[in-house]
């Protein structure tokens, strides 16, 4: 049998109830027969990027593992935001669900539709903040991850969301 592959997967929304549909797509895929969700990050509060005008988003992201290629996980993924009605008509607008892969074990991947580690992953803390909170602390990348996360540092709004107490 073949090791399966280990996943990061960005998660956002801030359309609608966005706890609530994050929550929801991470139990849709978990109850999918070839992933396992593995770890969860806390939730973030953070300020969109792309200078689009539109309300803050609630981030994280979890590691999965799966026998899916990277393509195929990508196609359940695009499906699982078309159940939550995602809809893509302005350039990081606002969206119900957004899920891209930010890693996909060691992998470099560029094709047309699919470019691993994703483009913008050493620009975003709301990647890279929840990130290093999950990833293996021994991981190759884990200082890579650190130094954007520093050179980032007060240049783009991001707060642990406590799901004790508040919400968005």
């Amino acid at each position: 049998m073949t090791q399966p592959n280990t996943a990061y997967i960005g998660i956002g929304s801030n359309l609608g109830d966005s706890k609530a549909i994050v929550k929801g797509a991470l139990a849709d895929l978990n109850d999918h027969a070839d992933i396992q969700v593995e770890k969860v990050s806390s939730y973030y509060i953070t300020d969109p990027v792309g200078g689009v005008e539109q309300d803050q988003f609630i981030n994280a992201v979890f590691k999965l593992t799966t026998s899916l290629d990277a393509h195929r996980l990508l196609n359940v993924l695009h499906q699982l935001e078309q159940k939550y009605k995602r809809v893509r008509t302005i350039h990081w607008g606002p969206r119900t669900l957004d899920l891209d892969i930010e890693l996909f074990n060691t992998d470099h991947i560029q094709t047309t539709e699919l470019i691993v580690p994703h483009k913008e992953i050493f620009n975003r803390l709301f990647v890279l903040v929840p990130l290093l909170e999950i990833i293996d602390p021994d991981d190759q990348r884990v200082p890579q991850i650190k130094a954007a996360i520093a050179k980032l540092s007060g240049s783009q709004y991001i707060k642990k969301l406590d799901q004790k107490r508040e919400t968005l």
